[in-house]
């Protein structure tokens, strides 16, 4: 008797090739009752090749690369030319003193604020701000500060100088409670931008086969690139959105210094370095309802995620909480491949021993 191959490939995605091989001896069965007795029900193969696609249990982390991917300039060094468009550009070295309106409100001048808040997050470094929150936990005011071994030297009142301390540490706290105001209003101008010109609005069609009932999206975007564009609104914003009051920005740097420094300033630099921290612990508290849902999560996709430092707690939740035999597809773009080696390290540090692929 003469046995029957059947091979029928699949393209769902450029790394998925299904290949169903069929050998039978079975005398008067027609190539149709073969797959009807394969699939069941009437279904021809690939519709239950896809069904079972649709069944699969997936989380899809998105990041900054995504929305830079979809003709987006949220790249930070747009929010470093937006605070350095101010008439001083960088020369402006003073901590800002606010002033008063005839309400009692407070404000500050624009343009040295701007400037004040750009050259302490820049510091000493010169380059495009790929690591902005992480430099938030660096800041350094000692330029305008006295430090203890300079007390006295200005008129021989050391207390003096811990008050213009203290002063100054009071306006710089003050100034950079404005940081996320500004960095919402930079980003609420590239979406402006952006919604002006619809030609550059193009989905891709590799992340479109990933969206189904089954698929949850971890979003680390302030914008809502995916529920515009994609029309999917299973998607958590963990730092929020530009849609509401505030959103959660800041750096992981918890160490606080053990000695005093800068008498009558030392308490309000750890303040502000407080205010500037993300409490990704608390965060993901908060969230704790989406991340038990990822217990049985096979598949789980990054797409313009760097895996950062002040994010990695996210990821070693998800970690925890996926199934052991969950395969990871780092996103091939020619950024993430060339971090690869690092994302693919990081993940294992974090325990993940599932297998890790690319997707495109």
């Amino acid at each position: 008797m003469q046995g029957i191959c059947i091979t029928i490939q699949i393209l769902e995605q450029v790394h998925l090739i299904a290949i169903l091989l069929v050998r039978t001896n079975l005398n008067g069965l027609s190539f149709r009752l073969i797959l009807i007795l394969l699939v069941g029900h009437g279904r021809n193969l690939e519709e239950g090749f896809k069904e079972n696609m649709q069944t699969i249990k997936r989380l899809i982390i998105v990041g900054n690369g995504f929305d830079l991917d979809h003709a987006l300039k949220t790249e930070y060094s747009g929010f470093k030319e937006y605070l350095l468009n101010n008439q001083y550009r960088d020369a402006f070295s003073l901590i800002p003193s606010p002033n008063y309106d005839h309400h009692g409100e407070e404000c500050f001048d624009n343009d040295e604020l701007k400037c004040f808040l750009f050259r302490e997050i820049q510091g000493d470094s010169d380059d495009e701000w790929k690591n902005f929150e992480e430099r938030l936990g660096y800041l350094d005011f000692s330029e305008n500060l006295v430090s203890l071994s300079e007390l006295g030297n200005t008129d021989g009142n050391e207390w003096h100088d811990a008050e213009d301390n203290e002063d100054n540490m009071n306006n710089a706290f003050r100034a950079f409670s404005h940081l996320t105001d500004y960095f919402m209003k930079w980003l609420n101008d590239v979406i402006d931008e952006y919604n002006a010109d619809t030609s550059s609005w193009k989905t891709k069609p590799s992340f479109s086969r990933l969206l189904n009932t089954n698929t949850n999206i971890l979003d680390f975007n302030y914008t809502k690139t995916v529920e515009n564009l994609y029309k999917f609104n299973n998607v958590n914003h963990i730092h929020g959105t530009l849609s509401d009051e505030d959103i959660i920005l800041g750096h992981s740097h918890s160490n606080q210094p053990t000695t005093e420094q800068f008498l009558g300033a030392d308490d309000t630099i750890i303040e502000l370095e407080q205010s500037l921290y993300k409490d990704t612990n608390k965060i993901i508290c908060n969230n704790i309802d989406f991340f038990d849902n990822l217990y049985d999560v096979e598949e789980v996709y990054t797409y313009g995620f760097s895996f950062s430092d002040v994010d990695m707690p996210y990821v070693a939740k998800i970690i925890n909480k996926i199934s052991l035999n969950a395969t990871w597809f780092l996103h091939s773009s020619p950024y993430e491949i060339a971090n690869e080696e690092n994302y693919v390290q990081k993940l294992k540090n974090n325990d993940f021993i599932g297998t890790i692929k690319e997707w495109l």
